[in-house]
């Protein structure tokens, strides 16, 4: 068997190309094709899927700014509720529990980063009978990787169809 290209990402897929077949390897899916039932081969990106992930995540998440402001102004009120507190000696319950509200409200809202969404990038290969998606990890130089093995497959595709 020679390998003519060979492309794989950090998440287990690996997709091998000799003259004749395609072999492809992902989570828990083995599958080999051969070249003569394929139509093409490309990368699918699920745009849609991530403008909407993207859009909850904004609506979730406060801009840098809207939380210095928050932060400084909780740090501002408590320092307000602090100041009866130190003057009087007098440990009011009402100012307690501000402080001790603020204090919860900061370490939960700074604490709690919510990750990004990741764009889902499918390697897709077109069949005579439809089409098939294998999920891949596209980050960093996978996506110049993943370019130059679709080339190569549409190149020995070009090949073995004049054949």
């Amino acid at each position: 068997m020679d390998i003519v290209s060979e492309f794989g990402d950090n998440q287990g897929f690996t997709v091998k190309l000799t003259s004749d077949k395609i072999f492809i390897s992902a989570v828990g899916n083995e599958e080999t094709l051969a070249l003569r039932g394929v139509n093409g081969v490309g990368v699918y990106d699920d745009l849609e899927k991530y403008n909407e992930e993207l859009k909850e995540f904004k609506k979730k998440t406060m801009s840098p700014k809207r939380r210095k402001i928050t932060a400084f102004s909780i740090i501002g009120l408590s320092v307000f509720a602090l100041i009866p507190i130190l003057t009087t000696g007098n440990t009011e319950t009402l100012g307690m529990v501000f402080m001790i509200a603020a204090v919860g409200f900061i370490v939960l809202k700074f604490k709690s980063k919510k990750k990004p969404p990741s764009l889902d990038s499918y390697f897709r290969i077109m069949l005579s009978g439809g089409d098939r998606k294998f999920k891949f990890d596209k980050s960093g130089d996978n996506a110049q990787n993943i370019a130059q093995f679709i080339n190569k497959v549409e190149e020995t595709l070009t090949a073995y169809n004049k054949a």
